[in-house]
């Protein structure tokens, strides 16, 4: 088991994210950041702590990608579902953490923790495709979602979800919902080790 833990990045890298997307997103609360758009009418300011919440997710997937299967083809127990359990879980307390620091900033924080839910889903649920280039969708929906820009001053389409503010609830829901759906295609669509 520890070995596992060790070469998954459990005991090294996943702590490390953790700590740098804690001090990432207190350094830069209300550093707000206005992007021109290329096919909205409107740009859409968001804060800078939207773009760190990708730490979280790129760990995850490089934590997927350190798998060893001729060694785990003789494992007694089923790693993938440990791998399941440990990158899901991560992603929880990541955002757990953000919420906890909510009060330093209420609205950052709860949109931290919720974009982070977002991306995480989003690698989560790219990486059984397309393996350690599923940190580009995350990257992608951030790159999009600023330069479509808005329907109107500060009114972000709704499926954009990354720069709506903290209290609108499609935006919590629909990032709770990418989620969920990132955790059913690893356990559905995750290589399994051949016994």
């Amino acid at each position: 088991m520890m070995w596992w833990l060790r070469q998954r990045g459990a005991l090294g890298l996943l702590p490390g994210a953790l700590v740098a997307f804690v001090l990432s997103v207190v350094l830069t609360l209300d550093v707000v950041l206005v992007f021109p758009t290329f096919l909205g009418a409107y740009a859409v300011p968001t804060e800078l702590s939207n773009f760190l919440c990708l730490i979280p997710s790129v760990a995850l997937v490089v934590c997927l990608e350190r798998r060893l299967p001729s060694m785990e083809r003789s494992a007694v127990r089923r790693l993938d579902a440990r791998d399941i359990t440990l990158v899901s879980g991560f992603a929880v307390i990541v955002s757990a953490v953000a919420m906890a620091m909510s009060p330093l900033g209420p609205e950052a924080m709860w949109t931290a923790a919720r974009n982070n839910l977002l991306f995480c889903g989003l690698a989560l649920g790219a990486w059984p495709l397309l393996g350690h280039r599923a940190t580009l969708l995350p990257v992608f929906w951030m790159i999009h979602s600023m330069f479509l820009g808005g329907r109107s001053i500060n009114d972000p389409y709704p499926w954009v979800i990354v720069t709506e503010e903290a209290h609108v609830t499609h935006a919590a829901a629909g990032a709770a919902a990418v989620f969920l759906a990132g955790v059913l295609s690893l356990i559905c669509f995750a290589p399994r080790i051949d016994r």
